[in-house]
């Protein structure tokens, strides 16, 4: 198979163009620690910045939720589910695959660059006068970003926003806001440099975005973690809702190739919920309980929630990178975000329920630094697969020799290590048999640039880090985002 790499080039507004240009001179702890370093976790910042816009995340009501893997699928279930019940919905999630706007969504679409540009411009000069102060540093990337969300929801009146946590809970940029009800999807070994290097203290973090007498759904956890959001929740006075406790399951058809769906039926106190999951894996109807759940508990708020239009929202929910194929044919393509070792032993128990039959798996695999990526990988060699090693294009993505090193440990047989994942996905589609399956995985960066060569995406590059200006190429939308006003009917910008 040869795949259709040719881009479509369509301009961005030079106005977007300069906009990402000046967000990329931030400090971008996603990216690397420039500034604050090392970097400065705390919340004043952000609070001095949403006190100068007439704090906006007070404005809408909010659904917070943090976790370390399924928490921005739930988002993005919960945020269709409350769409296809003709509300307006925010949703704002990290990080993004291909284009930064992609974090802000109102309907499930992407702000605009025009809309993206204004907002932008609305919060910078109150980003520089909290550094002017000089005593608690530089708005970061996230902080800015996470500022822009709210402000936009504001400003178009949106009837909920979804706002997914970006690392941790207690001390994330997102966690000022009051919700009305709080989740916390399962918690497991990530980001240790930062959170804590066991079970029971990254669910520590996580437990801190519960509030007082704020409902709190529970997805499934480990001991460790469930001990901590229980306690969390009984010191808090907050209502604590199991969702694989409240929500049953009462008929699963797991997906079979060429099968993109899972069919689902659950129960809970408002009926049945027969589900079309365009989401794959036993993971992902665990995400549905709990989203579900969620929804279940905004209905005792006085939100009505109608099992039809739940399912109408989740089968319409598009989330990528997730156990996404890309291509059933000659080679069967699928990429999946796992990043973790638990993340990957459900990428594996999914890719076993969808190809049933035996399969020889040739992986693209390459690491994010701030992960254990061998204990990732020592997941997927599970499958016997032969391995390529690659890098994304990301910063903080590790050294494809050093994945090889480590995978040589798990004997398994390396054919080749790329530099990039373009040649990566050249390598595997010369070893593909009929009937092999490609699987890129290791990090959404990996990922996201596999769907980029096979879809033809053209995505922003950033890559100066160090001074000077961002370099980036050009917009999917331009055109559309150039002819289009914004306003309230167009998802755009008003002023609140």
């Amino acid at each position: 198979m040869t795949f259709d790499r040719a881009r479509t080039q369509t301009l961005s507004l030079p106005e977007y163009r300069s906009a990402v240009d000046r967000l990329m001179t931030l400090a971008d702890f996603e990216r690397s620690p420039r500034a604050n370093e090392p970097p400065d976790f705390h919340l004043r910042r952000m609070e001095l910045l949403l006190e100068a816009v007439a704090n906006p995340h007070l404005a809408t009501p909010t659904i917070h939720i943090a976790g370390s893997k399924g928490k921005g699928s739930t988002a993005a279930m919960i945020a269709a589910a409350l769409g296809a019940h003709g509300l307006r919905v925010g949703l704002y999630t990290s990080p993004h695959l291909h284009y930064v706007r992609e974090r802000i969504r109102v309907g499930g679409e992407p702000v605009s660059e025009r809309c993206f540009a204004m907002l932008l411009s609305e919060l910078w000069p109150h980003a520089a006068a909290v550094e002017r102060r000089g005593d608690c540093g530089q708005v970061s990337v996230f902080e800015i970003l996470t500022a822009m969300a709210f402000f936009h929801f504001r400003a178009i009146n949106a009837d909920f926003q979804v706002i997914e946590v970006g690392l941790g809970g207690r001390l994330d940029a997102t966690n000022l806001v009051k919700p009305v009800v709080t989740v916390v999807t399962p918690v497991g070994l990530d980001h240790v440099a930062v959170l804590g290097d066991t079970v029971a203290q990254i669910a520590c973090e996580k437990a801190g975005i519960i509030k007082p007498g704020v409902p709190v759904v529970m997805g499934p956890q480990p001991g460790a973690a469930r001990r901590v959001i229980v306690e969390t929740a009984s010191r808090r006075g907050a209502d604590l809702h199991d969702a694989l406790a409240e929500i049953s399951r009462c008929d699963t058809a797991p997906p079979r190739a060429p099968s993109a769906t899972q069919s689902v039926t659950l129960a809970g106190s408002l009926g049945q919920y027969d589900l079309e999951l365009p989401l794959l894996g036993p993971h992902q109807v665990d995400n549905a309980r709990v989203a579900v759940s969620t929804l279940e508990v905004l209905h005792r708020t006085g939100v009505d929630i109608d099992p039809a239009a739940v399912a109408l929202g989740m089968r319409s929910v598009e989330w990528p990178a997730r156990v996404q194929v890309l291509s059933f044919d000659h080679p069967i393509i699928v990429v999946d975000g796992a990043h973790n070792a638990d993340a990957a032993s459900a990428l594996v128990r999914t890719l076993r329920n969808l190809f049933p039959q035996r399969r020889r798996v040739i992986l693209i695999f390459g690491g994010s630094g701030g992960h254990d990526f061998a204990a990732t990988a020592r997941q997927l060699a599970s499958l016997d697969p032969i391995l390529i090693a690659t890098r994304s294009r990301h910063p903080k993505a590790v050294p494809a020799e050093k994945v090889a090193r480590a995978l040589i440990g798990d004997n398994v047989p390396i054919a080749a290590v790329t530099q990039n994942s373009k040649d990566a996905l050249a390598a595997a589609t010369a070893q593909a048999a009929p009937g092999d399956i490609i699987v890129a995985t290791g990090s959404l960066f990996v990922a996201a640039e596999i769907i980029e060569e096979v879809q033809g995406i053209l995505p922003e590059y950033y890559p100066t880090l160090k001074g000077g200006h961002a370099s980036f190429s050009v917009g999917a939308d331009a055109a559309a985002a150039a002819s289009r006003p914004c306003s309230p009917a167009s998802g755009g910008l008003r002023s609140p």
